[in-house]
């Protein structure tokens, strides 16, 4: 008779053979491995919004949550933006005054930039504002030397051509250009008295022309020799408009003409 027993065994459920005896029990709700039958599997990932299996910590806070945004990846892959070339070009031939290709270079950059990948676009803005301000500080400029002569320009001895519609411009925003020319050419009128009327308000075309008709017959004599009732000569003077006296003209300049060319001097002619 034979002494050995069988192994022990613990009851399995239904349909399940009887597991060996040391045999680690199944998770609570498996139902108990049959004999033979390797370890369960670990657990199934959690679905979402699940907490996390145990053992693993909860994601920091602000951790970004899903897939990845597209071309994120490449972007950490690429390190940080560059700034654009064309940007940069822009801004500098801005600065030294290239500004036709400055324009062209700073648009361009506007349109390169404009996806974020790389970084220029506020040089770009700077690059186009900066042109913009250089052609209107030549627009400035050139607007300046086309401007007409103000009266202030003229000195007591100057030697001038007074056109014959030279008095009809009296009439317009800004004082008539008198040309000037050497006193040893032919010439028909000389500068003998300037004035400047003082800062303020403009008076008035009217008012103007009265204080420098009185100024400039006042003054007559004392260039020419003998008062101006007197005079075969006659007075013409120029006077600030109001559209010149905004810019700084306040000055008002006294000519005498005489009816034919002359060269030299009229002071002291005494006729």
């Amino acid at each position: 008779m034979s002494t050995d027993q069988p192994t022990p065994t613990t009851p399995a459920g239904p349909g399940y053979p009887s597991v060996p005896a040391g045999y680690p029990p199944a998770a609570p709700g498996y139902p108990p491995a049959a004999a033979g039958y390797p370890p369960a599997p670990g657990y199934p990932p959690a679905a979402p919004g699940y907490p996390p299996a145990p053992g693993y910590p909860a994601a920091p806070a602000g951790y970004p949550q899903g897939p990845l945004p597209p071309g994120y990846g490449a972007a950490m892959e690429q390190g940080p933006r560059k700034y654009d070339r064309l940007a940069i070009a822009a801004f500098v031939l801005s600065i030294i005054g290239g500004t036709l290709l400055a324009l062209i270079l700073g648009i361009a950059a506007l349109t390169r930039t404009r996806d974020g990948r790389t970084k220029g676009r506020g040089l770009a803005i700077a690059s186009l504002a900066i042109s913009l301000a250089w052609v209107l500080g030549a627009l400035v400029v050139v607007s300046m030397q086309n401007a007409k002569e103000p009266t202030s320009a003229y000195m007591v001895g100057d030697c001038v051509q007074v056109s014959s519609g030279a008095a009809a411009n009296l009439d317009g925003s800004d004082a008539p250009t008198l040309p000037r020319v050497e006193c040893t050419v032919p010439h028909n009128g000389e500068v003998y008295a300037t004035k400047q009327i003082p800062a303020g308000s403009y008076p008035g075309v009217d008012e103007v022309e009265q204080d420098a008709e009185s100024f400039c017959l006042q003054r007559f004599e004392r260039f020419v020799g003998v008062g101006y009732d007197d005079s075969q000569l006659q007075v013409f003077y120029v006077y600030p408009q109001k559209g010149g006296w905004y810019a700084g003209d306040r000055d008002v300049a006294c000519v005498v003409l005489d009816g034919v060319d002359v060269t030299g001097t009229l002071q002291n002619a005494g006729r």
